[in-house]
């Protein structure tokens, strides 16, 4: 294989690449040692940062749509106050650091349909590098775009556990389950 076809070797062997990589795995490294300095466990850690990414995909995205329809004087969301009754099964899975999805809401929908399109297009992306002959060359022009994917799959496996495994109340629920599928469906079809 030629060493011009190989131009994402470049990339990463670039200086430039060296400083973003010790930052990524510095922070993380520094976060995971805090955590277990604090009386933490790895997967407490693990779902810290899962909750971090969807922290800012669901409060970004419906921020920018509050803020469009404040915009075009269309009134404002309403903020609903939900019960807090604790069940003692809820505090089973608290305790064993399972996430609790609980009822059906709009920023669910939209992380379970974000995750399941990261599924799709992993899963493709795979099957493409399997199945084609020259498929692999996917995987290798475009090795961290298919890691980053793949993170994204491995982070959200709650989620897919919440779709489709979970039996408990604190699975997502039926109809959020379905909305994501269709509009994850709709969307990774029309690409």
């Amino acid at each position: 294989m030629c060493l011009t076809n190989c131009w994402w070797i470049y990339q990463m062997s670039s200086p430039w690449f060296i400083p973003f990589a010790w930052v990524i795995v510095g922070e993380a490294t520094y976060s995971l040692l805090e955590f277990f300095f604090s009386g933490g466990t790895f997967q407490g850690w693990w779902n810290e940062q899962r909750i971090w990414l969807y922290k800012r995909t669901s409060s970004y995205l419906f921020a920018c749509i509050d803020t469009t329809l404040k915009l075009f004087g269309f009134s404002d969301s309403t903020f609903i106050i939900t019960a807090k009754v604790t069940e003692e099964e809820a505090s089973k899975r608290y305790e064993k650091e399972i996430m609790e999805f609980g009822t059906s809401s709009p920023m669910l929908t939209v992380l379970a349909t974000l995750a399941l399109l990261n599924l799709f297009c992993f899963v493709s992306v795979l099957k493409d590098a399997v199945l084609k002959e020259g498929g692999f060359e996917i995987c290798e022009t475009m090795v961290l775009q298919v890691l980053l994917c793949g993170f994204l799959v491995l982070i959200n496996l709650p989620i897919y556990q919440g779709l489709f495994l979970r039996k408990d109340n604190g699975r997502l629920h039926g109809s959020a389950a379905i909305k994501s599928i269709l509009v994850a469906l709709c969307v990774f079809i029309s690409f």
